[in-house]
């Protein structure tokens, strides 16, 4: 059925059209007949035609103009133009607003049929396509999660899968690949675990759609299955500069956090780095992987870490025992104790005794997979490494093999924590120090993190962490010293020092200053001012 609209000044006119329409065919509906534009404007909001047959010249708001303000509300409606002028500037103007024909008064019954089933067969037309559009739109909203799940998979498991990764980003119309992975993990940890993985991977199995709506609003993404209790995300992102892609990671992970957390299920994220093209993938995803490995053992108070704010290089880790034996490794250094990590070492060395003796060379070729991830650390370290490794091949008994293995740890914990606490101290000091020679200018949060080349959500939380006290206190401490100096060392009014140490307005200066010295700045300029 095709719903029409006949508008025409002239009643005779008005009903002869609807006459031959009510005559000739079935499949139209006349709607309405108006006889000035505004009405026709009117009456196509509330009865959206598919079809108006329409005068050009009437009083009050023409033809033309109608129908310039019909097509704003319904862009496909179809026009015919009717006029007892073959004026050229109309014809120009009809054609322009894509008017489907321009007939002229009186209109012929057969030249009126002809146009009308013309209309009707391009209206059916668009139908057509539209209807095509939709079922193709519709399948591929249908397999667009088997897609993604194969792109997540070619990530997670593969790292030389750029030729299919490239593919399916064709398949998603990407103009670009470059991103990073986050990681994202349900559930309550508890000593660096999840209390339970299983219950937490279905309850969130069932806050799935969700978590996918939330993330597909906020950026350009492909969502990976649900993976136990586990969520791994591709995240696309042509940010160029190195912190500025780091503040733009961290910006979308906590839009998503402050959104899910709604959802009552405890999640942390681990962010990978940024890659300037999908090749890189995997590298960010293991990055994204070792982040989320840091969260569940930091002292910091945090549930996003991205992986540029980790302090320490690691080494990869493949196996069940390797990932149990790193995590040990990493509480060792959180904790600065390497016992932590020697006790677990010697409880996977006792299984893998089980499980392999009497063969030793199997055991030592195992010990040694095992112990090979701290290679590229102690390079980093200054570290004979090739004197201990050495050490453990000429073990020729399980409990040498034992000993070797252990001394290498004890070494590599006690190496890592002095690197750790190294860069602490050097971002820490790098901190302070650019806060006090930049105190009177205008520092904030991104400002300083941009300095010590760290994301500003994890900066806040690390300098407090280390401190004990906020970066913001710890600046307005600085302030208030140099304020000091310079009411007892110079002739400057205090609204003149409340500007160079970095205040605006001297009243808050002014609070803020007794708040920390215990007397009014206009007090110690009294006492000790010159």
């Amino acid at each position: 059925m095709y719903r029409v609209l006949i508008v025409d000044d002239e009643p005779i006119e008005l009903k002869f059209i609807e006459y031959i329409i009510n005559k000739k065919f079935t499949s139209l509906k006349v709607e309405g007949t108006e006889r000035s534009g505004r009405a026709a404007i009117e009456k196509a909001e509330s009865t959206y035609p598919d079809i108006i047959i329409m005068d050009i010249n009437m009083p009050g708001i023409n033809g033309l103009e109608a129908m310039r303000q019909i097509r704003k509300g319904n862009p496909n409606v179809r026009f015919i133009v009717v006029s007892a002028f073959d004026y050229f500037n109309y014809a120009v103007e009809a054609v322009a607003l894509n008017v489907d024909d321009y007939l002229l008064k009186p209109v012929k019954e057969a030249t009126l049929v002809e146009t009308l089933e013309k209309v009707m067969k391009q209206i059916d037309a668009r139908r057509d396509r539209t209807r095509r559009e939709m079922e193709l739109k519709e399948k591929f909203e249908m397999v667009m999660p088997i897609l993604e799940t194969g792109f997540i998979n070619a990530i997670c498991i593969f790292d030389d899968a750029g030729t299919d990764l490239h593919n399916y980003c064709r398949i998603f119309d990407f103009k670009s690949t470059s991103g990073y992975v986050i990681a994202i993990q349900f559930g309550e940890k508890e000593g660096g675990e999840v209390k339970n993985k299983i219950g937490a991977g279905v309850q969130s199995q069932k806050l799935y759609q969700h978590y996918y709506s939330i993330l597909k609003s906020i950026c350009v993404c492909v969502v990976g299955p649900m993976m136990l209790n586990r969520l791994i995300v591709y995240i696309l992102d042509e940010q160029e500069n190195g912190f500025e892609q780091k503040f733009s990671a961290e910006k979308t992970v906590q839009n998503f956090y402050k959104r899910a957390e709604k959802l009552d299920i405890e999640i942390s994220v681990g962010i990978g780095g940024h890659c300037k093209s999908v090749d890189n993938a995997h590298e960010s995803y293991q990055q994204a992987l070792r982040a989320l490995l840091m969260l569940s053992i930091s002292k910091i108070d945090c549930n996003i870490l991205h992986f540029d704010d980790v302090l320490a290089e690691e080494g990869g880790v493949e196996t069940c025992y390797e990932k149990q034996f790193m995590r040990s490794y990493y509480l060792s250094v959180d904790t600065e104790d390497a016992l932590v990590a020697q006790l677990a070492f010697e409880s996977i060395f006792s299984r893998m005794c089980s499980e392999i003796m009497p063969d030793f060379d199997e055991l030592k070729n195992k010990s040694i997979s095992l112990i090979l991830g701290f290679s590229k650390l102690w390079v980093n370290l200054g570290s004979n490494h090739s004197v201990m490794l050495g050490q453990i091949l000429q073990a020729q008994k399980p409990d040498e093999l034992r000993r070797a293995c252990c001394c290498c740890i004890a070494s590599a914990v006690n190496r890592t924590v002095s690197g750790k606490k190294k860069k602490i101290n050097s971002i820490i000091e790098k901190a302070n120090r650019y806060m006090e020679e930049h105190f009177s200018d205008e520092i904030t949060l991104d400002s300083i993190a941009k300095e010590v080349n760290l994301s500003p959500y994890y900066f806040s939380r690390f300098y407090k962490a280390q401190t004990g006290v906020n970066f913001i206190d710890r600046l307005m401490t600085i302030r208030i010293e140099k304020a000091k100096e310079y009411l007892s060392e110079t002739d400057a009014s205090i609204k003149e020092v409340s500007k160079q140490v970095g205040y605006m307005e001297p009243n808050y200066f002014s609070k803020l200053f007794k708040k920390i010295a215990g007397i009014t700045a206009t007090e110690y300029k009294e006492q000790y001012g010159r």
